[in-house]
C-alpha cells in the first residue's frame, strides 16, 4: 500500500523549511510511492472499479522545523476531517493508569508458567498474580487479555501469527467458566486482543443476514457497521474498555476485497470504531499499515495505535519517537507495547529474558504518554520501578506529548536517531524538558531540548541528572554520566528567581502537570502547589542558583489535595490546602 505520509526538508537550511503530503480523503483507496526521483499518488492499483463521481484529495502542509511541521500537518488534517483532539493520556484507567499486560514477549502469553502450586489455567493463576499486585502496593488500575484467551482455526508460531478468528470469546481450556467470571475476580476493565476474523467462524455461520467477503484465509463482513453494532453487545459483563485489534496488515493482505474495492477499507475501519464509541469503547491499533493511521484521522474512538514491533521479538522495539511523530498529530497515543520491569530470568513465562535494560524499557513507555504495561510473572515484578512511572494511586506522571527526536537530528542528517525529548509545562515555571539519549557517551547539546544558547545565557537553564542526582548549569554541549543501562536519563529546568525546581525526583517525569499545580518564587523564596492522593509521600527537590545544591522536602498527604511546599527566606512547612 505504499509508506507514510512524504515528509521532504531542507537539512541545509537551519529553520529546517518542510513539507508533507499525504492523502486526505478514504485515505485506504489511495497509493503513494516514491524514489529519489519520482513522487506519485493515485487510485492504488488493485482496485477494480472506480464509482462515477469519485474524487481524491490531498493535502500539502508547509511548515518550518519537523516537529513543528508535523504539527501543522496534523491540525490542517484533523480540521478537514472534523476530529477533536481531546486529551486522551487521561481518558480513563485504561489510557491514564499503569495496567498489566500478556501481549507477546511477556510472560503470560500462551503461558500460566510452571509453578503448579499457583495453578493450571489461567483462570486459576491470573486470580492469584492480581493478589500478588496488590499485596506489592501496585494498583494496576487494568489489564489487557491477548490473543491465548479465544479460539482460533490454526496454530500459533513464535511471533504470534497464525489462524483466525473463529468465536471472540474465552477458550474452555483457559477460562472455563466464562469470561463474566474472570471479570467478577478480576474486577479492573480490560483491553483486549483480536485478530483476522476465519473464514470458518460462528459469525460467518450463524449471523445468516451479514453477508461477509471471503479470500481464502480471511474474511471481512460486507457491512461492517452492521456486523460490529451487533457484534459489541456480546461482551457483556467482561468489563471491555478498549478493543485491540491486532494483525491489521494481515487481515488487509489476506482479504482480496480491501485491496479491490475502492471503499471497503476505510468502511470496515469506520464499522469498527462506531460500534466501539457506541458501545463506550475505544480503539486500539496495531500493525496498521500507514494508510489504517491515517483513516483514523476520521474516527474519534481510535486513540492510540502500536508504535513498535512485538515486545523481545523486534529490534529496538523500545525505540517510538520516529513514530510518534507521525501518530501524535492526529491525537493517536503511540504505544510501547508491554515490556519487563525486571533484569531477572523470567523462567517458565513465554519469554525468559531476562530484559538487560529495564529502566529503558520503563522510561519509554512512561515518556510515550500512552498506556504503561509491565508484563512480569508472578514473584518477579520491580515494583519500585513500576511506581517511578505513577502517584501512589496508579496515575500515570506522563509528560504533556510523547517523546520525539529532536529538529537538530534532522539538521545533522540522522533522521533515524535514538536521541529523543519531551517536555512538561508547568504553571508559573515554565517548560521543563526531558532528554533521552540512547548512546551514553555523546554529549547532550541544548539544541536537543530546543534551547538556543548565547554566551550570556548559559545560567538561565540547568541539568539534572536522574541517575547521578548531580545538578549543572545547561552549556551548548554537556557530558553527563550514563546510567548502569548506558543511556542518559536528564531534566532540563529553568531558572526562576533564584532557584532551579527540580521536582519529584523519585519519578521519570519530575515535573509532571498531573502532580505540580503551579510554582512561584517570591523574593528569596520558591514555592510549588503539590498535588497528591492519600497516602503519598512525595519527594521534591529544589536548588539556589548560587550553589546548585540540592534541597528537598517531603509533602506527605492524609487525604486526596495539594499541599504548598517553599524553599528559602520564609521556609515554612508543607500547607494543607
Amino acid at each position: 500500500m505504499g509508506g507514510s505520509p512524504l515528509v521532504l526538508y531542507d537539512a541545509s537550511n537551519d529553520s529546517l523549511p518542510m513539507t508533507v503530503f499525504s492523502p486526505l480523503n478514504q485515505p485506504m483507496g489511495h497509493h503513494m510511492a516514491h524514489t529519489d526521483d519520482f513522487i506519485g499518488a493515485g487510485v492504488k492499483a488493485t482496485v477494480e472499479l472506480i464509482p462515477a463521481g469519485h474524487s481524491q484529495k490531498f493535502v500539502l502542509s508547509v511548515g518550518a522545523g519537523i516537529n513543528d511541521g508535523m504539527m501543522a500537518w496534523g491540525e490542517r488534517l484533523l480540521k478537514f476531517t472534523g476530529k477533536a483532539r481531546p486529551d486522551n493520556r487521561y481518558l480513563d484507567d485504561a489510557h491514564g493508569s499503569i495496567g498489566f499486560w500478556t501481549d507477546n514477549g511477556g510472560y503470560y502469553h500462551y503461558s500460566v508458567g510452571n509453578n503448579k502450586s499457583v495453578g493450571t489455567t489461567y483462570e486459576e493463576v491470573l486470580p492469584k498474580v492480581k493478589a500478588y499486585h496488590d499485596e506489592l502496593g501496585v494498583p494496576f488500575k487494568h489489564w489487557q487479555f491477548d490473543s491465548w484467551f479465544y479460539p482460533k482455526d490454526g496454530g500459533v508460531n513464535p511471533g504470534g501469527g497464525g489462524g483466525a478468528v473463529t468465536n471472540w470469546t474465552a477458550l474452555p481450556s483457559v477460562f472455563p467458566s466464562g469470561m463474566a467470571h474472570i471479570q467478577s475476580l478480576l474486577k479492573l476493565p480490560m483491553i483486549m486482543h483480536n485478530r483476522q476474523w476465519s473464514t470458518k467462524s460462528d459469525y460467518v455461520k450463524n449471523w445468516t443476514d451479514i453477508e461477509w467477503y471471503f479470500s481464502k484465509k480471511a474474511a471481512v463482513p460486507k457491512d461492517p457497521l452492521k456486523f460490529f453494532d451487533r457484534f459489541f453487545t456480546q461482551q457483556e459483563g467482561w468489563g471491555l474498555a478498549m478493543y485491540e485489534q491486532d494483525w491489521m496488515n494481515r487481515e488487509y493482505a489476506e482479504v482480496e476485497a480491501l485491496q479491490t474495492n475502492i471503499s471497503m477499507g476505510d468502511l470496515w475501519l469506520y464499522g469498527m470504531a462506531e460500534g466501539a464509541a457506541r458501545s463506550n469503547r475505544t480503539v486500539q491499533y496495531c500493525m496498521p499499515t500507514p494508510y489504517e493511521v491515517l483513516s483514523a484521522s476520521y474516527l474519534p474512538a481510535v486513540t492510540n495505535a502500536r508504535a513498535t514491533g512485538d515486545y523481545f521479538h523486534s529490534q529496538d522495539q523500545w525505540a517510538v519517537g520516529q513514530t510518534a511523530l507521525f501518530y501524535w498529530p492526529l491525537n493517536i497515543l503511540p504505544f510501547k507495547d508491554g515490556f519487563y520491569s525486571s533484569n531477572l530470568k523470567q523462567v517458565g513465562g513465554q519469554t525468559e529474558g531476562p530484559e538487560t535494560d529495564p529502566d529503558r524499557e520503563t522510561i519509554m513507555a512512561t515518556l510515550s504518554a500512552a498506556m504503561v504495561g509491565p508484563m512480569d510473572g508472578i514473584y518477579l515484578l520491580n515494583a519500585s520501578r513500576v511506581m517511578a512511572t505513577c502517584r501512589l494511586d496508579g496515575k500515570v506522571l506522563k509528560p504533556d506529548r510523547p517523546v520525539t527526536p529532536p529538529d537538530s537530528c534532522f539538521r545533522a542528517g540522522k533522521p533515524t536517531c535514538q536521541v529523543y525529548s519531551t517536555h512538561s509545562d508547568v504553571g508559573g515555571l515554565g517548560r521543563a524538558h526531558y532528554y533521552f539519549n540512547n548512546d551514553g557517551k555523546a554529549p547532550m547539546l541544548a539544541s536537543e531540548v530546543s534551547i538556543s544558547l548565547d554566551a550570556g545565557y548559559t545560567h538561565l537553564w540547568a541539568v539534572y541528572n536522574w541517575y547521578t542526582h548531580l545538578l549543572s548549569l545547561l552549556a551548548v554541549s554537556n557530558a553527563l554520566a550514563a546510567g548502569y543501562e548506558g543511556h542518559i536519563y536528564a531534566t532540563v529546568t529553568p531558572l526562576l528567581g533564584g532557584w532551579f525546581f527540580v521536582g519529584e525526583v523519585e519519578k521519570y517525569v519530575v515535573a509532571s502537570a498531573l502532580r505540580f499545580a503551579s510554582v512561584s518564587a517570591i523574593g528569596a523564596s520558591l514555592s510549588a502547589h503539590v498535588v497528591g492522593v492519600k497516602g503519598e509521600k512525595v519527594k521534591v527537590c529544589a536548588a539556589e542558583a548560587k550553589d546548585l545544591a540540592l534541597v528537598c522536602k517531603i509533602a506527605s498527604f492524609a487525604v486526596d489535595g495539594v499541599q504548598i511546599l517553599t524553599w528559602g527566606a520564609v521556609s515554612r512547612p508543607a500547607l494543607i490546602i
